[in-house]
């Protein structure tokens, strides 16, 4: 225990130096390329302003230009009167509007327009309450190339990174994970996950984090480093995110992990509930350890804004109780799968599982197995539940961790379901 505690603790300690210092580091590559090469995809941008939807109709399908804009502009942004500490911590970016009643409303599109133009912006924002690690890999990729071309290079890792979970599941023999990973991607809306910055991140730390759990699972299983693993997951989340879908990064890992050493019910669930808290004291500690660090250097108040926020964000839907809140945001979040594609989808996976039970030559019932699974499938529930006011107004990508349901539920479906085999004797 003594052991444990020494390493949560050094991580928790590590991490977020490494990250400060990675962002620090990041801030001292000349924008100059990267500013000429977002000029280039200025034309796209500019035309997804007003339509953001890949596919007319089905707002989930969204590029995200709104969060996109902000990150090209935090990845291009320069002012010399701010300190590269005061930039990496603050995330300044110039804004070119003010609402009709002065409120704070921001307009990233268009000042990113007017900050590439040498337009002169009358106000300056800051973003701090995020770590932005992004930037760590946008930067790099911006000086090297176009906004266009990182589409493309998000379409082909995207692609194979999946293929590559598919062939670990083979070689585990696991064939009903894969058919349950498979099932569960396309309420992701993988379709269209390239043409977006800030919706793909969640995607690949999942899609990494899977990957790492399947290559390495014998050693984090038999050394019991799980517990480290979910913490880390849950750090590199808060990192990179700006909190979009972030519950898929402990829901995916954390379904393979029951599939792969499920045993009785009453440990199973125990180790839910445990690896769940590792993935959260991870994400919540590494979230603020950016408001302290900015708060200690720089003598700021990001700590009191990301509380007020935290307040709003977990509100009731608006002009709603807790409960009756809830119901309207679930099926806001229930709404983008209302259509053939799904129901279709939903079909085919039935009857997947159908033709493996009828395939089997005497099949026995464990539902005790399954019991884990299904509370598993109960998160984004919870989530919807408790981050209500933010899946209301952002149900365009919140619903995406209803895949986490899919994925548990197809998995639990098929742990349940054992061949049980007959003796020729």
């Amino acid at each position: 225990m003594k052991r444990e505690l020494k390493n949560h603790f050094i991580i928790l300690l590590i991490v977020p130096i490494i990250g400060f210092v990675a962002m620090l580091l990041i801030h001292m590559i000349p924008v100059d390329k990267m500013q000429e090469h977002v000029l280039w995809s200025l034309d796209m941008i500019v035309r997804e302003f007003e339509q953001e939807a890949l596919i007319d109709g089905y707002p989930a399908t969204l590029t995200g230009s709104f969060t996109d804009c902000l990150m090209l502009e935090h990845a291009v942004y320069e002012n010399e009167e701010h300190s590269t500490l005061e930039q990496t911590l603050h995330m300044y970016r110039g804004e070119s509007y003010y609402a009709p009643d002065c409120s704070d409303v921001w307009h990233p599109g268009e000042s990113l327009v007017d900050y590439l133009h040498g337009v002169e912006q009358p106000r300056e924002v800051e973003y701090s309450r995020y770590w932005h690690g992004y930037l760590v890999v946008l930067k790099p990729l911006l000086f090297l190339t176009s906004f266009n071309s990182i589409r493309l290079i998000n379409a082909c890792f995207q692609l194979f990174m999946v293929g590559w979970c598919l062939i670990l599941f083979t070689k585990k023999n696991e064939d009903g994970l894969t058919y349950a990973f498979l099932g569960a991607l396309p309420f992701l809306f993988f379709v269209s996950a390239f043409s977006s910055l800030s919706q793909s991140i969640c995607l690949y730390l999942m899609l990494l984090a899977v990957l790492v759990l399947l290559t390495f699972d014998n050693t984090l299983y038999h050394k019991k480093l799980y517990g480290i693993y979910f913490l880390i997951v849950g750090m590199f989340t808060s990192y990179f995110d700006f909190f979009t879908y972030p519950l898929i990064t402990l829901g995916f890992p954390l379904c393979i992990y029951l599939f792969l050493h499920c045993e009785n019910c009453r440990k199973n669930c125990f180790r839910l509930f445990c690896l769940s808290g590792e993935w959260t004291v991870g994400y919540a500690w590494m979230w603020m350890s950016k408001w302290l660090l900015t708060d200690l250097l720089t003598g700021s108040h990001t700590i009191k804004d990301a509380l007020q926020t935290i307040l709003v964000r977990t509100d009731s839907a608006e002009g709603y109780g807790k409960g009756t809140g809830f119901i309207k945001v679930l099926l806001l979040n229930m709404q983008p799968y209302m259509n053939w594609a799904y129901f279709l989808l939903f079909i085919m996976l039935i009857i997947i599982a159908l033709i493996k039970v009828v395939r089997m030559k005497k099949c026995v019932l464990q539902l005790k197995k399954a019991i884990p699974f299904f509370l598993l499938a109960m998160y984004p529930l919870a989530w919807w539940f408790l981050v209500q006011n933010h899946s209301e107004q952002h149900w365009m990508f919140t619903c995406k961790i209803i895949s986490i349901s899919v994925f548990a539920l197809f998995a639990g479906v098929q742990i349940s379901v054992k061949e049980r085999h007959i003796s020729k004797s």
